[in-house]
C-alpha cells in the first residue's frame, strides 16, 4: 500500500540544464578515433544571449574528420530513454530556429580544434504554453576510420556526437515532481523489487536524484539502495524499477523513496510498508 507523501518546498531557480549523448557505433575503437564536443550542453533562456558556443575537437594527429552537422527533435520515453524524431516534428521542438555557423559540413583538421556556434535569432517564437523548447544537435564523422576489434578483425569506425539543447520561455521557471504511485513488483510470489512513478508538474527541465531506504521494523537496521540520477522534461511522466538485494532478511519493513531534483529547489519522500 502506498501510504504517505511528503513535500519539502524550497526556493524554485530558472535554469535550463542540459546533457550529452554517448557516442554511437563506436566498437572496440583505438584511442585516437572519434570526436570531442565542449560544453556537452547548451541552454537558451529569455533575456540571454542566444548565441552560444562550442569546440569540437580532433583528437587524431593523423587523419582529417569531415564533418556534418544535423539537428533532430527528441523526448524522452516514460524509462528515461532518448527518442529521436525529425527535426521540427514535436510541438516541443526549436530545431527550425537555430542557425550552426560556420555550416552543416566541414572539415576538422588532424589534431585540431574548432569553434562552433549556435544561434537561436531573437524572433524565434516564444509561446509561453510550451515552457521548454528542445533539439538534438549531432555532429557526425562522414569519413569513417580503420580500427580493429578486441579479436584483432578490421572495421569501420564512425563518430557522432550530440548535444541537447534547451530553451526556456518563461522568466519565472519552477522546479516541480510529484509523487503518483510508490508499489512493489513481484516475482514468483516473492517481492523483487520497487515501483516507483512521478510527473514533473513544473515549467522547468529537472535533473536529480533517486534513493531508496528500507527499515527493519524489528531490528531496526537500515538498508540504502543504490543511487539513480534522473533527467525530466516538464510534463514527462517517468517509472523507475529498482530490484531488492537477494540478501535482505525476511521481515517487516518500511521503504521509504527519496525523490530530490535540486539542491535549492525541491524534495519529495513516499513510504511503503512491505513483508519480504
Amino acid at each position: 500500500m502506498f501510504n504517505h507523501q511528503f513535500s519539502v518546498s524550497k526556493t524554485a531557480i530558472a535554469i535550463c540544464c542540459f546533457v550529452a549523448l554517448t557516442l554511437v557505433n563506436y566498437t572496440q575503437a583505438n584511442a585516437q578515433a572519434g570526436i570531442t564536443v565542449s560544453p556537452s550542453r547548451l541552454y537558451f533562456q529569455p533575456g540571454a544571449k542566444q548565441e552560444q558556443k562550442l569546440i569540437l575537437t580532433n583528437p587524431n594527429t593523423e587523419r582529417d574528420l569531415e564533418i556534418g552537422v544535423s539537428l533532430n527533435d527528441w523526448k524522452y520515453d516514460s524509462l528515461g530513454n532518448n527518442v529521436t524524431f525529425e527535426a521540427g516534428t514535436l510541438p516541443t521542438s526549436c530545431a527550425r530556429n537555430i542557425q550552426i555557423l560556420p555550416g552543416s559540413y566541414f572539415t576538422l583538421p588532424a589534431g585540431s580544434s574548432k569553434e562552433i556556434t549556435v544561434v537561436i535569432p531573437p524572433n524565434a517564437t516564444q509561446d509561453s504554453a510550451v515552457p521548454v523548447r528542445t533539439a538534438m544537435l549531432y555532429f557526425t564523422q562522414l569519413n569513417p576510420g580503420d580500427s580493429k576489434t578486441e579479436n584483432g578483425a578490421a572495421i569501420k569506425v564512425t563518430v557522432r556526437m550530440g548535444v541537447k539543447i534547451y530553451q526556456s520561455s518563461s522568466a519565472n521557471a519552477a522546479k516541480n515532481m510529484e509523487i503518483m504511485d510508490f508499489a512493489v513488483q513481484k516475482v514468483n510470489g516473492k517481492i523483487a523489487s520497487l515501483k516507483l512513478n512521478v510527473h514533473n508538474t513544473g515549467n522547468i527541465w529537472l535533473e536529480g536524484k533517486l534513493s531508496y531506504e528500507l527499515f527493519n521494523k524489528k531490528t531496526g537496521k537500515k538498508t540504502k539502495l543504490n543511487t539513480e540520477d534522473f533527467y525530466s522534461l516538464p510534463g514527462d511522466e517517468r517509472v523507475f524499477t529498482t530490484n531488492l538485494p537477494d540478501d535482505m532478511e525476511p521481515g517487516a519493513y518500511t521503504a521509504t523513496a527519496i525523490v530530490n531534483y535540486g539542491k535549492d529547489e525541491g524534495l519529495k519522500l513516499a513510504e511503503l510498508d512491505l513483508d519480504l
